[in-house]
């Protein structure tokens, strides 16, 4: 259930309707109570409250109703043109960012309740069934919402036009993909041991999961108590954001009685699966958005080496920061301290084959290969094991051979190489001592 209501919160806050949707339901209840509220004035005017009687008001209304509904149109029309426009630019997959935006989710979810509010407000006006000053609070606060959305259109063209810039979707995407890094990879402290995944265990029976689908999110605690119920050890063959195929070998099963058909439907209601992947607990979801916009900008369509370089450049932020935590969890044990669930994990030469490896392979551009080789180099510097140091050494030689291959001009060449050395020279001086990794002095 924790597995399924994370998932389940994701889904919702990228949304466009969730936000909206409360606030819909916010208005319905203020314009309820405001309605149902007199105010008497005592027949003195105040400038900051509606004053006139109820068919003054009953008018105004009918004459504010359609200008927000044309305003709330174009705010959606808007909205639409600048997804369109993102798509195009920065690639299908990055939409889900623009939805998330919670100022967008804000901004909406105000035009389309003060359009809620102001035809209830209007239909108990009409319906009669209120005091004689019971029309005065709520036409005030639809006057005052009203003056809002006409204050907040311009700042939601702003909001629009500065989000739809490379440079702050980039940002934008790498604040989550560090966000999850935060999350997914526990802290390291200094001179730690490295965590050693579990051994494989020997024998078991086949876990074959009847649906398939992208993993979406795994629940390990109840994979946990599943197996402490029974006895048993679950190993799991796969991680979030894998791909699987229903009726696969998709993991095995080590048990004292043989896996039945109760433990197996236990066993699948806590693996969530789904048509596309999300970010509650695949590390590599951001990783792969930064690699789209990279991507899209190399594409003889757009041709933007500029946005790629940014691109690589926060990739290079973030894995320094994967370098500076431990490795993520890939065994959980009950409260006896056996190990009960164990699992494939994300690790740390799988993130940069992703984040370097298709930015390589699609470019030709000496500018672009020299960036990848800049970054392999400040990498370089943050080297705590032996992964680590031969992950950046292999991308280092990939990158020396793509130049190799595509680069024609001596100078641009010999800058690569450069840096490659450069590469080279700082890995080469580092030295594997135990429960650290440290360069020679």
């Amino acid at each position: 259930m924790v597995a399924r209501f994370r998932t389940l919160w994701e889904s919702a806050s990228t949304s466009l309707w969730f936000v909206p949707g409360l606030l819909v339901l916010g208005a319905v209840l203020l314009a309820w109570s405001a309605s149902a509220i007199e105010v008497d004035t005592g027949g003195a005017a105040t400038w900051w409250l509606h004053s006139g009687d109820a068919e003054d008001a009953s008018t105004m209304l009918s004459a504010l109703l359609p200008a927000m509904i044309s305003m709330a149109t174009l705010v959606i029309s808007i909205t639409v043109v600048v997804l369109v426009l993102a798509a195009g630019q920065l690639g299908p997959r990055l939409i889900r960012n623009f939805m998330a935006s919670v100022p967008t989710q804000l901004m909406l979810g105000i035009f389309l309740a003060t359009v809620v509010y102001l035809i209830l407000v209007l239909r108990f006006l009409n319906d009669g069934r209120q005091g004689d000053t019971a029309h005065h609070l709520a036409v005030t606060i639809a006057t005052a919402l009203v003056l809002i959305c006409v204050f907040l259109l311009l700042l939601f063209v702003h909001h629009l036009a500065r989000s739809i810039v490379s440079d702050t979707v980039i940002e934008r995407v790498g604040h989550e993909l560090d966000a999850a890094i935060l999350r997914m990879l526990p802290e390291a402290k200094d001179g730690s041991p490295r965590h050693e995944p579990p051994a494989l265990f020997q024998g078991g029976i086949s876990l074959c999961l009847p649906d398939g689908g992208y993993v979406q999110a795994i629940d390990y605690e109840g994979l946990v108590a599943c197996a402490h119920k029974a006895g048993a050890v679950i190993e799991l063959h796969f991680r979030p954001g894998q791909l699987l195929i229903g009726q696969g070998d998709h993991g095995r099963v080590h048990a004292v009685s043989a896996l039945d058909e109760e433990m197996l439907g236990e066993i699948s209601e806590y693996v969530v699966l789904g048509s596309q992947r999300t970010a509650a607990q695949d590390l590599e979801f951001a990783v792969r958005q930064l690699v789209e916009v990279a991507l899209r900008a190399l594409s003889p369509g757009i041709n933007d080496p500029f946005t790629a370089i940014a691109a690589i450049d926060r990739l290079t932020l973030s894995l320094a920061l994967v370098m500076r935590r431990d490795e993520a969890q890939a065994a959980w044990s009950d409260e006896e301290g056996t190990i009960r669930v164990t699992s494939k994990v994300t690790s740390f030469g799988g993130i940069v084959d992703a984040a370097f490896n298709q930015i390589r392979q699609a470019t030709s551009q000496p500018a672009v290969l020299i960036q990848l080789m800049t970054a392999l180099v400040l990498l370089s510097e943050h080297v705590r094991r032996k992964e680590h140091r031969e992950t950046l050494l292999k991308h280092v030689e990939l990158v020396l051979a793509a130049g190799s291959r595509s680069i024609e001009d001596a100078f641009d060449l010999n800058a690569l190489k450069e840096r490659g050395d450069l590469a080279r020279a700082c890995l080469d001086g580092v030295d594997r001592l135990p429960g650290a990794m440290i360069k020679r002095s």
